[in-house]
């Protein structure tokens, strides 16, 4: 199962609490600025993958205070933070290749 939520910067404590609580710790999780990733909108995309029963947690959790993105804009993301994940991949394989 896979998850995107935006969530404000002022937010950001709040977001890294419910990360680091279990069963969510245990989820993949990707986070990126939007705006670091030239998206139109602000704030911390945040990536969760992983089992169903975390990922509704995660959810549970943060529906208090993020917006979850669902069809073309949650595409997008997962997108975006994918090539930019792949493309710092590739600038450490640089580096110690």
């Amino acid at each position: 199962m896979k998850l995107v939520f935006k969530v404000d910067e002022d937010d950001k404590s709040k977001l890294q609490n419910i990360l680091d609580e279990d069963p969510v710790s245990r989820l993949s999780i990707s986070q990126k600025n939007a705006k670091a990733l030239d998206l139109e909108m602000e704030g911390v995309l945040t990536v969760l993958e992983g089992a169903e029963d975390s990922c509704e947690k995660a959810r549970e959790e943060l529906s208090k205070f993020a917006e979850e993105l669902e069809d073309e804009e949650k595409k997008k993301v997962v997108e975006s933070i994918e090539a930019a994940e792949k493309e710092a991949e590739e600038g450490f394989g640089s580096i110690f290749g």
